[in-house]
């Protein structure tokens, strides 16, 4: 059975997830094609095309707390 804290952070997450999915492939691809253009292939190079993995845990990760945070809140204004 789904509860509303469930669907909550749930939705919160996957909306986390999916932002940070868009922004780690920008700034991953994005990186990866300057560093290639103007230095050749480096350390940079590989940091950033690990934001490609790297920003949507984090994302996720915040999209989660948001959630807790925004149940909280709602929580406490209901009261």
């Amino acid at each position: 059975m789904k509860t509303p804290t469930y669907s909550t952070l749930k939705t919160f997450g996957i909306i986390g997830l999916l932002f940070g999915f868009a922004c780690g492939f920008l700034y991953g691809i994005g990186g990866f094609v300057l560093d290639y253009m103007h230095t050749g292939i480096n350390h940079g190079s590989y940091l950033a095309l690990n934001a490609l993995w790297g920003m949507p845990l984090i994302f996720g990760g915040l999209g989660l707390v948001m959630g807790l945070l925004f149940m909280f809140l709602r929580y406490v204004l209901k009261r």
